[in-house]
């Protein structure tokens, strides 16, 4: 292990301003920068993943309403990964009595796409995703450190993603830039978050501009889009993971008239907690006003008496809208 050599473009990331509102990516840069530093005496890093793929179309979901990303459809990964990574740990240990080791799951300050491409198994694509040229993206990443080396090195030649060969990368494949419905991938490789739909309906905490609008009627949470897209998913195989949410979609009636109880009933131990109820419930007002749904009125009245300022905000907009058009 040693320092990341692309650190210095994630730095230009933040400096241009691309990761919008998510302030929390600025700390730790030293650890971002090397690895290494997030475990004493840390030698080797082993990385591994989890497969979340539900069998979502491009089409089907082009044309859909309130849908839900793929993986936040699953149980909570957090979870699931750390438990797995702790059972491989056992069994190295039982190598290696000595062996000190630390699982991290998304949360800890890590370049994690950027370390799983050093494996020289796949490429990053032009959708900022670490692809595997025959498992595809949709999967979720998580890795070990480790304080003994104890696998050798891999001499697998890096994958050029910038070209298209049978070991993988993009080559003049457009279409993940082709089908961001927002141009958050307008710059090849690079995700601009200010205009990404995912950030807008899970990490933003605010109103969402009206533009983004016609795509939060598509996903209420997260977006799939850039990867069903990709060639490289098209085979994908299906995830074996324990699927909590059934349906690629949801009712927005329901979602912004939830209650407290329905919103733990509902979605209590998946991913989409990450969007909080409010922000699910906002999402769930601007649906219901781009489709135009005659139960618009009758969520409104639900809200309206709750202190929930980003849903009053909204439905301010929703008034506005409703006068221009």
């Amino acid at each position: 292990m040693g320092p990341e050599p692309t650190f210095p473009i994630f730095k230009e990331w933040l400096d241009k301003g691309y990761n919008a509102e998510m302030e929390f990516l600025k700390n730790y840069q030293d650890k971002r920068e090397n690895p290494a530093g997030l475990m004493e005496g840390a030698k080797q890093a082993l990385i591994f993943g989890l497969n979340y793929y539900q069998g979502d179309k491009l089409n089907a979901a082009l044309q859909g309403s309130g849908r839900i990303a793929q993986y936040a459809r699953l149980r909570d990964y957090h979870k699931s990964l750390k438990k797995r990574g702790d059972s491989i740990i056992q069994e190295l240990q039982k190598l290696c009595p000595d062996l000190k080791a630390r699982v991290m799951v998304d949360s800890a300050p890590l370049l994690e796409r950027a370390l799983a491409n050093r494996t020289n198994r796949g490429f990053i694509g032009k959708n900022t995703l670490f692809i595997h040229p025959d498992k595809g993206s949709m999967f979720l990443l998580s890795e070990i450190l480790l304080d003994h080396v104890v696998l050798e090195a891999d001499t697998k030649i890096p994958v050029d993603g910038t070209k298209r060969t049978e070991a993988g990368g993009c080559g003049s494949c457009r279409r993940c830039q082709v089908f961001c419905p927002t141009g958050a991938l307008d710059e090849a490789y690079t995700l601009d978050a200010r205009k990404c739909l995912a950030y807008w309906t899970i990490e933003h905490r605010g109103v969402i501009p009206e533009k983004f609008w016609p795509w939060v009627r598509t996903y209420l949470f997260g977006c799939d889009l850039c990867q069903l897209a990709c060639p490289y998913n098209r085979t994908h195989a299906l995830s074996k993971e324990d699927v909590v949410l059934k349906a690629a979609e949801v009712d927005p009636f329901e979602i912004a008239c939830m209650t407290q109880e329905y919103y733990v009933a509902t979605f209590g131990g998946t991913p989409v907690t990450r969007a909080k109820r409010s922000g699910l419930r906002r999402n769930g007002l601007i649906a219901l006003a781009v489709l135009e749904d005659p139960r618009l009125e009758e969520a409104i009245a639900t809200v309206m008496p709750e202190d929930e300022s980003v849903l009053h905000e909204t439905i301010l907009q929703i008034r506005a809208r409703a006068l221009s058009l």
